[in-house]
């Protein structure tokens, strides 16, 4: 009895490791990261790591850290399918 218990135990802990991995939203396929850096009172997109720079809140500037995308983002714009959330590095 206890080994059934342990493996209907294992059983759901697999069942439950497959819904998590399965409602994971995919990064498109060649995908680039980029990262909203402040410049003046915007910001541009780079795809080098801002480091030493921390991602952090900008009130003024509607932007967001980091996005993943197919396409080049326009500086100073965030992108259709993302939303600012007026954070970004500086």
């Amino acid at each position: 009895m206890k080994k059934l218990k342990m493996i209907l135990m294992a059983t759901a802990t697999f069942i439950g490791l497959g819904a998590v991995f399965a409602f994971s939203p995919r990064v498109p396929e060649n995908a680039v990261t980029y990262y909203a850096v402040k410049n003046g009172s915007s910001f541009i997109w780079q795809t080098t790591s801002p480091a030493p720079l921390r991602c952090s809140a900008s009130p003024s500037i509607n932007a967001i850290c980091t996005i993943v995308t197919n396409n080049t983002p326009t500086n100073g714009v965030v992108p259709p399918g993302h939303s600012g959330n007026n954070t970004l590095y500086q």
